[in-house]
């Protein structure tokens, strides 16, 4: 029996923090690994921490720390996907590139951002995740639920539409 899960599990906010002390960035590097982004990663491992708190009135004393805050990081992750799955098909925003107007590769980001505006939007939300965000293909094709030669297909059809446009 983990003492630590006990005196979560009997409401000791000490317990809690020190399990935050001891887990955070353990958890915090298991989000950054799947995600690719510390923000992201941050805001998911919050979430992990305040389920786990929520939730303590069912933890089980006979599992370990790790044990419960990873099967919560596991659905916390599954959600994760989920918002962003549904997100997907939106229209890309002006707002997603930095904006300072006296830098050459800000003035060429524009200018594809506005022709990547005449595709469709889940065209221009695979080829964002992978150019601007640095999804690599294998994530994105886990995040749409797709096949990884359709993400490839989509992106390089993209691409080419791209170039032409912009030529």
């Amino acid at each position: 029996m983990d003492q630590l899960l006990l005196g979560v599990k009997n409401n000791e906010e000490p317990a809690f923090e020190q399990v935050y002390k001891l887990k955070k960035e353990k958890v915090l590097a298991f989000f950054y690994k799947k995600t690719r982004s510390v923000d992201d990663a941050a805001d998911l491992m919050q979430s992990v921490f305040f389920r786990f708190w929520k939730y303590r009135h069912t933890i089980d004393v006979y599992a370990t720390i790790d044990q419960h805050l990873f099967q919560l990081a596991k659905h916390v992750y599954i959600d994760y996907l989920r918002t962003s799955k549904r997100h997907a098909n939106e229209p890309i925003e002006a707002h997603e590139f930095p904006a300072d107007e006296n830098n050459y590769d800000y003035l060429e980001k524009e200018s594809v951002l506005y022709h990547l505006k005449s595709e469709a939007p889940l065209n221009q939300r695979i080829f964002l995740l992978n150019k601007l965000h640095g999804y690599s293909y294998q994530q994105i094709a886990h995040l749409l639920s797709m096949p990884v030669k359709s993400i490839d297909n989509y992106i390089n059809k993209t691409l080419k539409r791209l170039r032409k446009k912009l030529n």
